[in-house]
């Protein structure tokens, strides 16, 4: 069967690398498209979007901000392709053709990204939130039988049709992606990518108050 591939890109208050992030999507050697979800944005994300020349491009849009899982059950809803890649806007777009290889070869059905095996740029990552994502990675791969070395790494790659619980998480999808790609059945490989210092924008994460909620939504993910 040919290989298709969805891109979907889920964004918030992303107009300074939005377009950047688009163009440097690889021009893969299988039919893809790229599927811009604009999560409410309060600024010119979607319009910027738009603007960009790339084939198979899409946009999709609405008014109020409803969370990232949202936008990525929105992109998913809407992808034609096999296989599923998320792509967080402030990440290097560039390094997804080593995140699809395993799903492509065969030798895994999910792939998890990882920062925390190649050196970070220096102030990339605080170290609060290197330690807390060290903490729920431990967390993760014991839920999902996988060594697991960063759970929320915005960069996830899956065949489409082998995630058989519908996602449900409003909020950071991360979770609730990996555990039910182990209930699923679903064979997990991790890719290390390389992660600098967003290039413009802000950072959403608020390391007390997220890690708190990020805990939560850990919790609930083994109930989903």
């Amino acid at each position: 069967m040919p290989i298709t591939v969805s891109v979907i890109i889920p964004c918030y208050n992303e107009e300074e690398i939005i377009a950047e992030c688009i163009r440097k999507v690889p021009d893969f050697d299988w039919e893809y498209e790229i599927i811009v979800v604009n999560d409410g944005s309060m600024d010119n994300t979607e319009q910027v979007a738009r603007s960009v020349n790339r084939k198979n491009l899409r946009v999709i849009g609405y008014k109020n901000n409803k969370g990232k899982g949202y936008a990525v059950r929105t992109g998913i809803e809407n992808a034609r392709g096999k296989i599923v890649v998320i792509q967080d806007a402030d990440m290097e777009p560039e390094e997804l053709i080593p995140v699809l290889r395993p799903i492509i070869e065969e030798r895994a059905d999910f792939v998890n990204g990882s920062r925390m095996i190649y050196p970070m740029e220096r102030g990339a990552m605080k170290g609060m939130h290197v330690f807390g994502n060290k903490i729920f990675a431990l967390v993760v791969s014991m839920l999902v039988r996988k060594r697991l070395t960063d759970t929320l790494c915005g960069t996830k790659a899956f065949r489409k049709d082998m995630l058989k619980f519908p996602l449900k998480e409003n909020s950071w999808p991360d979770f609730e992606l990996l555990i039910k790609a182990r209930k699923s059945g679903m064979r997990i490989a991790e890719v290390p990518i390389h992660y600098n210092v967003r290039k413009a924008g802000k950072s959403k994460m608020k390391t007390f108050r997220h890690g708190y909620r990020m805990a939560k939504m850990l919790v609930k993910s083994l109930i989903m």
